[in-house]
């Protein structure tokens, strides 16, 4: 079988409010062992699908096709800097999302229409940018912690959401690659 790693997500343009405060915890937390993202692929992942057959990828984006006509664009809000699994012991360190429901519901029917397709782990979806990943843990967990607090009341401005993509991930040594496999337009069956 041959297979690609799949998600679906909705990619975030780079801004200068995103730069701005990627650049600040990055200087503030630059003794840290932490590998930074690319901020050129920065993404809401709303359901991720891992290793899925080449032959189920049509079935995929047909899927997908018919969630999008039916789904209204949205906006949302990024905000404030948290950390999984918890600010005292930070693994990922993430950009939050304030949305409405329409982004919870848009990820529960794409999850129900991609467990037709394989079998997919749900987990609690949480909203979030990740812009950074900590593999061995820090080594000042007080000074994370007051940098996360400082940045608790940091917001970026709305930003329209009229599309969700399809994206291939292929890992390497340097960190993962995303490549861009097919864009969904949302509203297109919305009166």
């Amino acid at each position: 079988m041959t297979s690609k790693r799949l998600f679906v997500a909705i990619k975030i343009a780079n801004t200068n409010q995103i730069q701005v405060i990627f650049r600040q915890v990055q200087l503030e937390l630059g003794l840290e062992q932490i590998k930074w993202v690319d901020l050129n692929g920065i993404h809401i992942t709303l359901v991720f699908m891992g290793e899925t057959d080449i032959r189920e990828i049509s079935m995929i984006k047909n899927r997908l096709k018919a969630i999008a006509a039916n789904s209204l664009p949205f906006s949302i809000q990024l905000k404030a800097i948290g950390a999984f699994p918890s600010p005292q012991r930070p693994r990922i360190l993430w950009l939050g999302v304030n949305a409405s429901n329409t982004i919870f519901d848009l990820q529960k029917g794409i999850l129900k229409q991609m467990e037709y397709v394989a079998p997919i782990k749900a987990t609690r979806f949480t909203p979030h940018l990740t812009i950074g990943r900590i593999k061995h843990g820090v080594q000042n967990p007080v000074l994370v912690e007051e940098v996360i607090k400082k940045y608790e009341e940091w917001t970026d401005q709305q930003i329209k959401i009229d599309h969700f993509v399809l994206m291939e991930s292929l890992l390497t040594d340097t960190g993962p690659i995303y490549k861009e496999m097919e864009q969904f337009k949302l509203g297109h069956n919305v009166e």
